[in-house]
């Protein structure tokens, strides 16, 4: 058996999905599958400060990982639609404790998709406030 203290952090596979679900947008990312598929430019109006280039790096790491997957719709003009999958539920599981975790901490209350919220019911001040027609 190996010494655990020989191992690399960079092998250590809880290290190789802390850095998938740590990144930068991807609990943004996540929070807004939640609710339900998006198409791409979707995730623009309601992640601000997110540049196409970023989303679509992120959205490639999270379906390589096996937290999302991408559909795309043969039509006139090309669609494509992501959504949460099993392993991306199981990784808003962890989310929602930790979120309760620094709610605890920081004795501030977050009601998003992440703790089951519907779209109607989130206040979160990370995301862009929704308008009543979408």
């Amino acid at each position: 058996m190996q010494d655990p203290s020989s191992v690399e952090p960079a092998l250590c596979p809880i290290n190789s999905v802390l850095d998938v679900i740590s990144a930068k947008w991807t609990v943004e990312i996540l929070r807004e599958l939640a609710l339900g598929s998006m198409r791409t430019r979707a995730f623009l109006r309601v992640i601000p400060g997110i540049s196409m280039k970023s989303l679509l790096q992120r959205l490639k790491v999270l379906q390589d990982a096996g937290m999302i997957s991408r559909t795309a719709f043969g039509e006139k003009s090309l669609r494509v639609e992501y959504s949460i999958t099993p392993r991306g539920q199981r990784v808003l599981a962890i989310y929602s404790e930790l979120l309760d975790i620094a709610s605890e901490m920081m004795e501030v209350n977050c009601c998003c998709s992440i703790t089951g919220a519907c779209a109607k019911e989130i206040s979160c001040p990370n995301r862009a406030p929704q308008s009543a027609a979408q």
